[in-house]
């Protein structure tokens, strides 16, 4: 297993991914780790070091865990890309209502964690306005 795979396991939101059902068959679950990038209630994007077919007869499991719960997903892949000695995967998920919510909840939880300053879109742009702002801003784009 890459050793960067391996660090991705122990972090504090980790995110596994399984083969679930492949040609309309139950395949045993072997759980590998995968970086998480992106995911929303309607797609998750991610990299593992596992190269996929992308295939509307494969549904996929992703186990995304934080220090108190385990919320378990389906998801069909939409398309990979390589990304270096990995490959970049973008799913989209098939979620029940309550699901929603905890993936909102970890959304936040992320944006709460972000390590630099951020500030609306108005203050953002107001900012870029003013060549000579001392501070440095970021924004975010951050839609559910």
């Amino acid at each position: 297993m890459n050793s960067m795979i391996q660090e991705w396991a122990d972090l504090d939101l980790n995110v596994h991914m399984y083969i679930q059902e492949f040609q309309g068959k139950t395949v045993d679950r072997k759980r590998r780790p995968v970086l998480l990038l992106g995911m929303d209630t309607r797609a998750i994007t991610f990299l593992s070091d596992l190269v996929l077919p992308v295939s509307s007869t494969m549904l996929i499991g992703l186990d995304v865990e934080d220090r108190q719960v385990c919320l378990r997903l389906q998801a069909s892949l939409q398309w990979k890309q390589p990304f270096g000695e990995l490959t970049l995967y973008h799913s989209s998920l098939h979620i029940q209502q309550e699901q929603t919510l905890y993936i909102t909840g970890q959304l936040n939880n992320m944006l709460r964690e972000v390590q630099f300053p951020s500030v609306s879109r108005f203050a953002y742009e107001k900012a870029a306005e003013q060549p000579n702002l001392q501070e440095t801003y970021h924004y975010i784009d951050f839609t559910i």
